[in-house]
């Protein structure tokens, strides 16, 4: 966990110039909070170009997320805004990466904590968790995926795997309090909120404990009803019910929620897809699914993982947008992570040949793309050696604590030696099977970042653009116009190129890939 924390405290995946729309908008809510006293991200144009992410009510536009993350984050955003100053482009992606740090790192961090405390400090388990899940790569983001996870799993743990006892009724009150803010951050922990409340009908106190479960929630689903109303105009209006971009708004008439009956495309997306497959990036997590189905009636933790994993799996292979957009696995399934790998250890998985190597993939696989890019378009079809691999050969390392003094893919070194040793302490078992195990995986995890991939033009397009947009512009994308021989394609190509400069005028300062840049503070 100490090496969970320090890989994620180290990077810092703000990129110059880079228009993160999930992101950026969650921070301009924050800051037009606390300079202006509104939520209304409109004013943030000059420094991000035009909010995307957004819901629009009126003239207005605000973050269409669940708002959970946007309130927790103003004391941190307060804490270092007698230091920063003012808004501005040179001081926005410090005062994200401290937001993002007391939000989202600190409750990974709490996460492993509770689930070392659930599973007897099984360090196979933690390190799975940590390093071999994205919970690795977004607990270095600003997304509300893990701490969602983290305030579900503390939900789980106090109402469901706890015995009863003179507090066990003060217990499920903070379990439902812990449950309304799963709810109020990511809005699909909705589904583990009901779950839970339905299992403790098995108690035998069961009006009690699903009276004081409800209590302890209400006051979020108060909150929640009064934020609703105040900026959409009804108790019963979420933030997604009023996308402003029509795409988005459109998938409001698709099923409930925007989720219908599952298809195969989108489990198939979501699970073993080399783009976004949750089983593909974290084979490892295998050893957990097997595990979900319960021995017993009377064991209402395992039938809560179980129903949660399934049904949330096949909510989001109903979804119109499987993929999450641009990123890495399959994030809307963050919320199921803790419940697969404590699974798999009350099935009494432990460091093995099978166990060890699939652990050693899986952090490889979630490992790579934390060290460059890690929010890939959903078109690559192979992330690791189509859109990691020809990034990091380029030299486009995520920025971090080592890019004070080498902004160079040595600076990453730290955060490689970290992976291993926590791989190394994961795997510790029968040491000559073990590490026999974890370098096979480690191979056929290198097979997979350095396979030869055909690629497309859009996809070398858009690896140009990045480069030429957020790392360094080259005009990379003018050479590969003149190189393409295809009328058409040149011309998108073409199209392209003419955004550079645009972007280059928004979004952070080109720290720390400039050749005069350096950390801003006042501006």
């Amino acid at each position: 966990m100490i090496l969970y924390a320090l890989c994620s405290l180290y990077l810092l995946p703000v990129f110059p110039h880079f228009l993160s729309a999930n992101e950026l908008t969650r921070w301009a809510g924050v800051a037009g909070l606390v300079e202006r006293g509104s939520l209304d991200v409109t004013w943030a144009t000059p420094l991000i170009g035009p909010p995307m992410d957004v819901a629009r009510h009126g003239a207005n536009l605000y973050p269409n997320k669940a708002p959970g993350l946007t309130f927790l984050s103003v004391p941190a955003y307060l804490a270092v805004r007698p230091f920063l100053g003012p808004p501005s482009s040179g001081n926005l992606r410090w005062s994200l990466t401290a937001m993002r740090i007391a939000t989202v790192t600190l409750p990974g961090v709490l996460l492993g904590l509770l689930l070392a405390r659930s599973t007897g400090n099984d360090s196979f388990a933690v390190v799975s968790l940590l390093f071999a899940t994205p919970v690795f790569v977004f607990g270095t983001l600003y997304f509300s995926h893990v701490t969602a996870a983290a305030f579900l799993y503390g939900a789980y743990l106090l109402a469901l795997r706890t015995s009863a006892g003179p507090h066990a009724l003060a217990r499920t009150a903070l379990a439902g309090f812990l449950g309304g803010l799963a709810v109020v951050t990511e809005y699909p922990a909705a589904l583990g909120v009901v779950i839970i409340g339905g299992l403790l009908l098995a108690f035998p106190d069961r009006v009690k404990r699903l009276g004081a479960f409800v209590a302890g929630g209400a006051p979020l689903a108060a909150a929640l009803a009064l934020y609703d109303r105040a900026l959409f105009g009804s108790f019963v209006s979420l933030s997604t019910a009023n996308e402003a971009a029509a795409d988005l708004a459109a998938q409001n008439a698709h099923g409930i929620f925007r989720v219908a009956w599952p298809t195969w495309l989108g489990l198939s997306t979501i699970l073993t897809s080399p783009s976004r497959g949750l089983l593909f990036f974290s084979p490892v997590l295998v050893l957990g699914v097997v595990a979900l189905v319960p021995r017993s009636l009377r064991a209402p933790d395992a039938w809560f993982r179980f129903l949660f994993v399934l049904l949330l799996v096949l909510a989001m292979a109903g979804y119109p947008m499987p993929s999450g957009g641009w990123g890495v696995s399959a994030r809307y399934l963050i919320l199921t992570l803790p419940f697969i790998v404590e699974a798999a250890h009350d099935r009494g998985v432990v460091p093995g040949f099978l166990s060890t190597l699939l652990l050693a993939f899986s952090v490889v696989a979630c490992v790579v793309p934390a060290l460059t890019f890690p929010l890939a378009p959903e078109f690559f079809r192979f992330v690791h050696a189509g859109f990691s691999r020809p990034l990091l050969a380029a030299g486009f390392a995520t920025p971090n604590l080592g890019s004070f003094v080498t902004p160079g893919l040595a600076s990453l070194l730290p955060v490689v030696v970290a992976a291993g040793a926590a791989l190394a302490m994961g795997g510790a078992g029968a040491p000559r099977r073990t590490i026999a195990a974890a370098l096979v995986g480690i191979a056929l995890a290198a097979g997979v970042v350095l396979a030869p991939v055909q690629d497309t033009t859009m996809e070398r397009a858009t690896r140009a653009l990045f480069l030429d947009s957020y790392f360094r512009p080259e005009d990379r994308l003018g050479a590969l116009a003149r190189a393409t021989p295809d009328p058409a394609e040149r011309a998108e190509i073409e199209e392209l190129r003419t955004l550079v400069p645009a972007t280059r005028r928004v979004g952070p300062d080109d720290w720390p890939y400039g050749a005069t840049a350096t950390p801003a503070t006042r501006r």
